[in-house]
């Protein structure tokens, strides 16, 4: 029987085959030459290019920076030169990789073509990287040897054979060899040899180097080449030389093929040093250019800026958008304006995304459904201190402004003060203490209007901040400390005991000496810029109770905090359109400060210019108390005082008018208390968020009456995330309506836990995907259900308490056998832990023993606050709890039948 062929069950409209699954070009094959002939990409572009009819005169590349150029005689010649040069004067073999980190210039053509007719591996590089990155990506391609200008050369280690710089003489003259052989021809390069290595941003938080072939870049030039030839099919004389203005670098793979193809196209390329808007407007004008590769915010520039009406842009005939998908809007208003320009687009997987619910079928990803909000370089040192002071002194707020209130103690502290404080502080502990950036800063303390000074004079230092619960136990600590490595502590007279001996000792709060730290004088103003701090490294660690017993240390990195605070800002911004000064905002603080929700609010608070009120130990009614008296407008909550607000008749006794909002998070909210809550105070707006300590704070959140309206839905994605239903049996991503394990993706997340590799990988994978342990489901318009929890964890009032942990306690103790913790549910805490319990024969201990004996060792909130006593665990064949079983007998009153 003869064999089907594919292509012809192929639909000629989609190009889709039901056989194979596969989609194919609805366009003729494209003979490429056959891969088993040594051919280079130079070679392959400089073959085409001699068959054109330019002449040598002709420009190729213009510096509209420097105004230098060159011909293509001058090119050609260069190239040779400098080929013959490297080979003469450096033993590089083929294959070798060279390092190319330069702005764009008139050389960079010359330096990739003789590379790249060699055999040696081009890896180009963004100028703008940091020392760091640069040394990753050598590290990656393994470079022998770079090329550099005298601006980037401090950033290049020590190579095999060093470092050439494009701005110096001994570089000049190996471009100017005379009697040089066709030298471009003398060396076999093969199709399948690696041409270059293109740099390309991971999702794991670090940057790939992406091995690019001769034959790839081929395949990708006979396109090129092909176009061409087609546009000048119909034309009697030659099509007019295009002339191609460079808006994008040449070390991204988008300008890299560009720039072959110019050389194959016998175009000429006008480059830029440093990007301008105006004048690449005045460079179309002078040089007649033709088009240009452009990304989406060029569009946008070009259909918003009224300085394209003071240059003649009549040359321009064409602009291809990539990099990045384009709105159709904005398309459609760029055509509106320039109808003689030709606007081409690449073609993106988010095209696919679903407008109503941001899920695309290609990749199975959720999206946000509003756009990606910008952040600042990656590698622009930047602390998170140092961000928020900046976005806060941009603000309304004057120095008097009151910054925090400790409600318990009557103190107060005005931005002034505070930012001295802050400066103070810095200045003392660098002066006093020999702390080193990434040492880590132990912190227990109960709230104060200390805390917020310690934290961003810490942080303006890039020394670590890990601040633990005072409540928990010695043993707690002592296993923290034991995590984080911390040098230097934070404490009060209460909690100092609970810390063992640090290098660099401990500093009380409470204390003349600790006040004098904030109260130094003649201090240079501008401290926490003298210190450079990487936005890659760790800002805090905090703590998460982990699934397997013990809490871990999740390390949180400026990065992290400065992409929540960007997210922070966008949305104040946008919420104070049109407004002259948007009202002041008054936070009262339910939440810790050294938990994930308390930590980045206070962040937040500082960045908006607003007010916090803080109290040293919650009590409901000192909150009503503190809402009448400050006037507060806004508090972050935990369901348990969402119940108490509903519930309580305390709220009648105080003016609660001046209340606007209250951000519920922790744990999840029933829908029957949201209701009720609605019901008892209408004019008050009670929205929901979804975030853990692994992704910086908040991943999804409700915006506005009518979202918080959707009752049981945490809302949806918040800016820059992305998310994904995974089936935890077979990995498979779901669309809305199934549920499945949530896992998460974005700039917020962690970099992982301190001192937990095995922990780390099994919680983020490759990609950079955080699986959450929850079972969750997007509905048909983008919002999130928080349906269970794949984890074990036990939510007590917002706080996770694991069972092993205490389980691990009870067995412990002498006249237990065994013994199982569940989660059983309780109204005013949402989640209370239950021990089920296996007596030694003969003992008798009692429940209120088995509560006592685990109180003694643990935080409050972690103690077992009911028992029962059964004859067995029951258990899988392997030995796994069955704790599903358990939970239900508990919910059924079913304890007897065990």
């Amino acid at each position: 029987m003869a064999e089907t062929d594919p292509k012809r069950l192929m639909d000629p409209k989609t190009g889709f085959c039901h056989q194979t699954g596969t989609y194919s070009s609805l366009r003729p094959p494209l003979p490429l030459p056959p891969i088993n002939q040594p051919l280079s990409i130079a070679e392959f572009c400089l073959s085409l290019f001699h068959r054109t009819s330019t002449d040598g005169s002709t420009t190729f590349v213009v510096n509209e920076t420097t105004g230098e150029s060159l011909s293509y005689s001058q090119f050609l010649s260069q190239v040779r030169s400098l080929a013959y040069s490297l080979q003469q004067r450096y033993s590089l073999s083929q294959n070798d990789v060279a390092f190319v980190v330069s702005p764009p210039s008139v050389h960079t053509p010359v330096v990739y073509f003789a590379l790249l007719s060699l055999g040696i591996i081009v890896s180009p590089s963004n100028p703008l990287s940091s020392n760091s990155e640069i040394a990753h990506q050598i590290q990656l391609s393994k470079s022998v040897i770079a090329f550099a200008a005298s601006k980037t050369f401090h950033k290049i280690p020590s190579l095999k054979h060093g470092t050439i710089l494009l701005d110096s003489p001994e570089f000049l003259s190996m471009l100017t060899q005379s009697n040089i052989d066709n030298i471009v021809k003398s060396v076999k390069v093969n199709q399948s040899d690696t041409a270059a290595i293109l740099y390309s941003s991971g999702t794991t938080g670090r940057v790939k180097g992406v091995m690019v072939t001769h034959r790839n870049l081929i395949g990708i030039l006979a396109i090129i080449h092909r176009y061409n030839m087609d546009q000048g099919k119909d034309n009697d004389k030659p099509p007019p030389r295009p002339v191609t203005f460079f808006t994008l670098p040449l070390f991204h793979v988008f300008g890299f093929f560009m720039l072959l193809g110019m050389v194959l196209s016998a175009s000429t390329v006008v480059l830029v040093e440093r990007f301008d808007f105006e004048e690449m407007l005045r460079a179309v004008e002078k040089y007649k250019v033709t088009g240009m590769p452009v990304s989406p915010p060029v569009v946008v520039a070009f259909v918003k800026s009224g300085l394209t009406k003071k240059y003649n842009l009549s040359s321009l005939q064409r602009v291809g958008c990539g990099g990045a998908s384009l709105g159709e809007e904005m398309a459609q208003r760029f055509k509106k304006k320039f109808p003689n320009v030709l606007l081409t687009q690449e073609r993106y997987p988010n095209r696919l995304m679903d407008p109503k619910t941001g899920f695309c079928r290609q990749t199975g990803i959720y999206s946000c459904l509003t756009p990606t909000i910008p952040l600042p370089p990656i590698s622009q040192p930047l602390s998170a201190a140092e961000f928020c002071f900046s976005i806060f002194n941009s603000t309304f707020t004057d120095g008097a402004t009151t910054f925090s209130v400790n409600t318990t103690t009557g103190e107060a502290l005005s931005y002034s003060q505070f930012v001295s404080q802050v400066h103070s502080l810095a200045y003392s502990l660098q002066q006093r203490y020999s702390l080193s950036q990434n040492d880590v800063a132990f912190i227990l303390s109960p709230p104060s209007i200390h805390i917020p000074v310690v934290y961003f004079a810490l942080l303006s230092l890039g020394i670590v901040v890990s601040p633990a619960n005072p409540l928990s136990s010695n043993s707690e600590i002592a296993y923290q400390i034991q995590l984080s490595k911390p040098v230097v502590a934070f404490v009060t007279s209460e909690t100092s005991h609970k810390i063992p001996s640090l290098t660099r000792g401990t500093i009380l709060l409470d204390s003349p000496e600790f006040l004098s730290l904030l109260t130094q004088s003649n201090i240079v103003n501008g401290l926490t810029k003298s210190v450079k701090v990487n936005q890659s490294d760790t800002a805090a660690i905090l703590y998460s109770s982990g699934t397997t017993g013990r809490v871990k240390g999740v390390m949180i990195t400026h990065r992290n905090l400065i992409a929540m605070m960007t997210v922070i800002h966008h949305q104040n911004t946008n919420q104070g359109q049109g407004n002259e000064k948007p009202p002041r905002s008054v936070t009262f603080f339910t939440v810790p400060l050294f938990h994930v929700f308390g930590f980045f609010m206070l962040l937040a608070v500082v960045l908006l210019g607003n007010t916090v009120v803080l109290v040293e130990r919650f009590d409901f009614e000192e909150m009503l108390r503190a809402v009448e008296k400050y006037k507060v407008t806004g508090m972050p909550v935990s369901p348990p005082l969402v119940v108490a607000f509903v519930k309580s008749d305390l709220t009648k006794k105080y003016d609660l008018s001046s209340l606007q909002g209250l951000g519920c998070g922790g744990a999840p909210l029933g829908k029957d208390i949201a209701m009720r809550f609605n019901e008892k105070f209408p004019a008050v707006l009670l929205v929901q968020g979804y975030g853990l300590t692994e992704t910086g704070g908040g991943a999804t959140r409700v915006i506005g009456p009518e979202e918080a309206a959707r009752y049981g839905s945490v809302g949806r994605l918040a800016e820059n995330m992305e998310g994904k239903i995974v089936d935890p049996e077979t990995g498979e991503a779901l669309p809305p309506g199934q549920r499945g394990e949530l896992w998460l993706r974005g700039p917020t997340v962690m970099k992982g836990y301190v001192g937990d590799e095995k922990a780390t990988a099994e919680t983020l994978d490759s990609e950079g995907w955080l699986k959450t342990g929850d079972i969750c489901y997007f509905d048909s318009e983008g919002f999130l259900y928080v349906v269970d929890r794949l984890k074990e964890l036990i939510k007590y009032k917002a706080y996770q308490v694991p069972p092993a942990e205490l389980e691990h306690l009870l067995h412990s103790h002498p006249e237990i056998v065994d013994a199982a913790v569940i989660p059983y549910p309780d109204e005013e805490a949402g989640q209370i832990p239950m021990a089920y319990v296996v007596r030694n024969p003969g003992s008798n201990i009692t429940e209120a023993q088995v509560m006592d004996f685990i109180a003694k060792q643990v935080a409050p909130y972690k103690k077992i606050r009911r028992v029962a006593f059964i004859n067995s665990i029951p258990k899988t064949p392997a030995g796994k709890i069955l704790r599903r079983e358990l939970i239900n007998h508990s919910l059924s009153n079913g304890l007897s039948k065990l």
